[in-house]
């Protein structure tokens, strides 16, 4: 693939998500290059400064990858990310940026295929609004 791949942020859990990754690279399959996963702790942890914040260092788009409905090994807290995703879109939106390019996966753990699927059809998803300009940038 070439430089002119959407920079795409994953941010993913420790648990589920970075199996999905993990798993994902291990049975073979491959991503752009222009694709950076993040690992972090729980997305519980993730608010929306940090998630602007990757737009405003050039991400096209950002996603984040938990764990499946009921399986956050955290537990507390495991649907603040659902409203930190609603609030963020909101604010991307008072920006004039579309919501669309923020998304929330998640996903049983070891799901490599699913993972692999769902970030290209994000990349797809990137690319077609380039083309039709419509990643507007924070300035």
């Amino acid at each position: 693939m070439t430089d002119s791949n959407p920079k795409i942020v994953v941010l993913s859990c420790n648990w589920n998500g970075w199996s999905c990754i993990e798993t994902a690279i291990s049975s073979g399959n491959t991503y752009s290059s222009s694709v950076r996963a993040i690992r972090v702790t729980c997305l519980s942890r993730i608010h929306a400064g940090l998630i602007l914040r990757a737009f405003e260092f050039g991400a096209a788009g950002v996603m984040l990858l938990g764990c499946a409905p009921d399986q956050c090994h955290y537990d507390s807290d495991k649907d603040q990310i659902v409203k930190e995703v609603e609030k963020t879109q909101h604010i991307l939106a008072l920006l004039g940026i579309r919501k669309e390019r923020l998304s929330l996966v998640k996903l049983p753990a070891f799901s490599g295929r699913d993972f692999i699927s769902r970030l290209n059809q994000f990349n797809d998803d990137i690319e077609n609004m380039q083309r039709a300009g419509l990643t507007e940038t924070i300035a």
